[in-house]
């Protein structure tokens, strides 16, 4: 099955984002999937039964 994606807009303070992305990039990680990742884990932290 094909996944759908879906664009997100969010405001994060600069420096965070700029340093954010500096980290990703050092480490070969896209930042998109990163985020993802972080969403799932949350999810996965609240709703134990769901994974």
């Amino acid at each position: 099955m094909d996944k759908k994606y879906e664009r997100l807009n969010i405001t994060l303070p600069k420096k965070l984002l700029d340093d954010f992305k500096k980290f990703c990039e050092a480490n070969g990680i896209n930042l998109s999937s990163r985020i993802a990742i972080l969403i799932k884990e949350d999810l996965q932290k609240k709703n134990p039964l769901k994974k």
